[in-house]
């Protein structure tokens, strides 16, 4: 009994592996999208993890999950729109087979529609829901009869109902009112083409204009190209695009001067410059912010908030390696990210502190304390698009609060006469501007000398691209 129960229990774990590591992209993105927590990214690495796609397959899991993920309440509208009873619940996985399937119709061309549908269907009835392959379909085959070919906006008279952007002035033309009425509801239409929250599109809206709002909108939805920060104290930008070119990629200089675009890269582990500690990921416009701060080799200087260590190994290299960095953040795990980055760029003046531990830092100690603020991400969307989901008014109020304590704090921990610089990803008044007024009116140490907002720009042009941000630089006055 105890014997048979055993074989019976490997045969069970034999067939599960088997299972995994016959796992299509297809597959992988519809398990990753049914996270019922919202971490889909983590879903999927996870499933990467356990079983061992190819190169090809991981990528394309990617783009099918992420893809979606940003489009996808854009997708459940359409969806909606082509159910006979739209009010009836589809059950999961039916629901992200569909969404994967609209997704690759509508923004993805090298899969012909035909090919695509076939696939979902027949995943379909892979998954033993036989009897919904009818509704997948059909629902796929109808929608793929009724779309246009992508047309250039400036080609249609007006963006309509029946109008779905799909990224670098392009969209597809239904043959049916799909989408809210921008004339009579510009707020609804903006959240529903480009998947954007109601109240955060009302804020654009109100903050920036329609038309700034909608740019803002594409590109939170436009695919981020791969840019890397080149490490200058140890090569220089068409060195290193020289020898990633040796190592079959390609890659182009950011108009920053500092940073490169990346093209035909699956991997970035796997190229040589990364391994050596020459180039780090990094956006331009957090790039802007250690570019502006006023820190020298020799100085005492504070990190909060610093995983994954971008901006700590950017400070790093400004010091030449010379002087000392602590490095803070929550969580033991958290803090390890920063340790590789650095083990890897061969980085020797950090010291990394978990937040429970930071009362063991010296009052007015530091020349210079980094608030890399937690904030609501709605100036990197495009790179972050699971932030969409955690997007709510009263979300405001914790990160306010979390935005005004770490401010507080680097204020007590820097020097008299030192610098506390303040920066969040978020496009937000109340994130940004507000903090450093309110600190800037109310507080005795702190005196705002400069501040930059940048909006996300460079959608279709991965040479100028940068995602939105904020900094802000104080002096320590007393």
């Amino acid at each position: 009994m105890i014997i048979g129960s055993k074989k019976k229990k490997k045969t069970k774990e034999a067939l599960k592996l088997n299972a995994l590591t016959s796992e299509t992209s297809r597959d992988m993105a519809v398990r990753a999208l049914r996270d019922k927590k919202g971490n889909v990214s983590a879903h999927l690495r996870r499933l990467m993890a356990e079983t061992s796609p190819s190169t090809q397959d991981r990528a394309l899991a990617r783009e099918l999950t992420m893809g979606v993920t940003r489009h996808r309440d854009t997708l459940e509208t359409i969806l909606k729109a082509y159910l006979k009873n739209p009010k009836k619940k589809l059950l999961s996985p039916i629901r992200e087979i569909i969404l994967v399937g609209l997704y690759q119709i509508l923004f993805l061309h090298r899969v012909p529609a035909f090919a695509v549908v076939d696939e979902a269907v027949e995943q379909t009835k892979k998954l033993h829901h036989k009897r919904q392959s009818g509704l997948v379909n059909g629902l796929l085959r109808t929608v793929a009869r009724e779309i246009s070919k992508p047309i250039a906006e400036c080609m249609e008279p007006s963006l309509g109902p029946c109008h779905v952007p799909i990224g670098e002035g392009m969209l597809r033309r239904f043959k049916r009112d799909v989408m809210p009425d921008p004339e009579t509801n510009p707020v609804k239409h903006m959240a529903k083409a480009w998947s954007i929250p109601f109240p955060l599109g009302k804020l654009w809206i109100k903050n920036f204009g329609l038309s700034e709002a909608r740019r803002i909108a594409s590109h939170s939805c436009a695919r981020p190209p791969m840019i890397a920060r080149v490490n200058q104290t140890r090569a220089d930008v068409q060195s290193v695009i020289d020898m990633i070119k040796l190592d079959g990629g390609q890659a182009r200089p950011h108009e920053n001067g500092c940073s490169i675009v990346i093209d035909s890269c699956n991997d970035l582990t796997k190229l040589g410059a990364f391994r050596q500690g020459l180039i780090q990921p990094q956006d331009p416009t957090a790039t802007a912010v250690v570019n502006a701060m006023d820190v020298q080799p020799g100085m005492r200087v504070l990190d909060l908030c610093a995983a994954p260590g971008t901006k700590t190994t950017h400070l790093a290299e400004r010091m030449n390696n010379t002087g000392e960095i602590i490095a803070v953040d929550v969580s033991a795990s958290k803090l390890s990210r920063v340790k590789e980055s650095c083990t890897r760029m061969n980085i020797t003046i950090v010291e990394t502190v978990r937040a429970l531990d930071i009362a063991s830092l010296e009052p007015g100690s530091f020349d210079v304390v980094l608030v890399d603020a937690p904030c609501s991400n709605t100036g990197v969307l495009s790179r972050r698009p699971e932030a969409r989901g955690r997007f709510t008014n009263k979300n405001f109020f914790t990160l306010n609060h979390n935005q005004q304590v770490l401010t507080n704090q680097a204020a007590i921990l820097a020097k008299p006469g030192g610098q506390v610089v303040y920066s969040t990803c978020s496009i937000e008044h109340l994130e940004n501007q507000a903090i450093a007024e309110w600190f800037n009116e109310n507080s005795k140490r702190l005196e705002l000398i400069e501040q930059t907002q940048t909006l996300p720009a460079g959608e279709g042009c991965p040479e100028k691209w940068h995602d939105g941000g904020y900094f802000a630089k104080f002096k320590v006055t007393g």
